[in-house]
Order: structure tokens, then C-alpha cells, then sequence
């Protein structure tokens, strides 16, 4: 009876017969007048499955109609500006010419102690100074070397602004590489090297 038992043990069955469970047809095996059916072999066996599982982001799905800007009516829409969309914390213009133009804090400021900053065509005082929806806001670039009284900016035109909890959430049009008419308040002169 004990010598039956530990045949029909699991354990022993697994530790015991596995050679000739693998050598043996798998629909039937025979040890000692024990038969042992390929559903107990399943049992035991050291298959593994393995199931592929994609795992779908739990992160909230943007909805267009939350946040749609009508620009197709825009006749100012060019294939050289593109609508970006930057978190801020605050309005200064180092900060947006930052966050739009992809520069950094070091070069804005730099622009700015050279006077290339313009916002709405004049000259800041302050990098500090606030922009606004509609403002438009210049980084000269150099002359035209074809036509003096053209220059070459990057301008950031603010599209919208939405207040969130703790930020600032900006659109705006961005040109980084624009020809315009000279300043006709402080206009930048062709001997000045920009």
C-alpha cells in the first residue's frame, strides 16, 4: 500500500519517471503496472505558454473639441510659420521667445542686451516686459543683403492664451525665418552689423 502511494505521488511521478515519460510515446506510459495517461503527463509537464499582452496607456485621450483653434480662415497661414503649443509660467518675453523659438535662456538674453528684441516694432526696455494675445514678437536676424530696407526675423505671434492651475498654456505662429520691411520707428541701419 505505502509502496503504491509513493508511485502515485506526484512528486514521485516527476522525479522518478521523467526520463521515461520523455523517451516513451506521450499518449501512454507504463512503469511498474502503473499506467499514466497523457492528461497526467500535461500535468507535469515543463511547457510553457506564453500569451502576449499589449498594455494600452490609462492616460486621458486628448479631445479636439476641447482645445480647436480656427486657423484654415487664416490667410497669414504660410507653409514657413508652424502653430506650436508651450506650458509656461509666466508672460515675459525671454520666457515665450524661449518656450516658441526652442532657445535658450542664455541666447535670449544675449538677443536682448544687443536690442535685437522687438515687440510690435519697438524696442523693450525690460526683458521682463509682458506680452499679450495679438502681440507680435521680433528677433532681428541681419539685413537683407539684397534689398537694405528688408530684414530677416524670427517672429512669434501670440495666438491664445489659456489660464491652467499652475501654468500657462500659450499657443502661438511661429516664423523663424521672416522678411520684412525695416522699422519705420528706430529702423535698423545697414551699417550696423546685427
Amino acid at each position: 500500500m505505502s509502496y503504491l502511494r509513493r508511485i502515485i505521488t506526484p512528486s514521485l511521478i516527476s522525479r522518478v519517471l521523467k526520463q521515461e515519460i520523455i523517451q516513451r510515446p506521450i499518449h501512454c506510459c507504463v512503469y511498474r503496472h502503473v499506467n499514466i495517461t497523457s492528461k497526467l503527463v500535461d500535468l507535469y509537464s515543463n511547457k510553457t505558454n506564453y500569451n502576449a499582452v499589449r498594455w494600452k496607456s490609462k492616460k486621458r485621450q486628448y479631445d479636439s473639441d476641447d482645445e480647436e483653434i480656427e486657423l484654415e480662415d487664416d490667410s497669414s497661414l504660410s507653409k514657413d510659420s508652424k502653430v506650436v503649443k508651450f506650458s509656461t509660467t509666466s508672460m515675459r518675453t525671454d520666457v515665450v521667445l524661449k518656450s516658441a523659438l526652442s532657445v535658450s535662456r542664455n541666447k535670449v538674453e544675449q538677443m536682448f542686451y544687443e536690442s535685437k528684441i522687438r515687440v510690435n516694432g519697438k524696442k523693450i526696455l525690460k526683458k521682463s516686459a509682458s506680452v499679450k494675445v495679438g502681440d507680435e514678437v521680433d528677433v532681428i536676424k541681419m539685413v537683407s543683403p539684397k534689398n537694405p530696407d528688408h530684414i530677416y526675423v524670427s517672429r512669434v505671434e501670440i495666438l491664445d492664451v489659456t489660464a491652467k492651475e499652475e501654468s500657462i498654456q500659450v499657443t502661438a505662429r511661429r516664423f523663424k525665418h521672416l522678411l520684412i520691411e525695416n522699422y519705420e520707428n528706430d529702423p535698423i541701419k545697414t551699417s550696423e552689423e546685427v
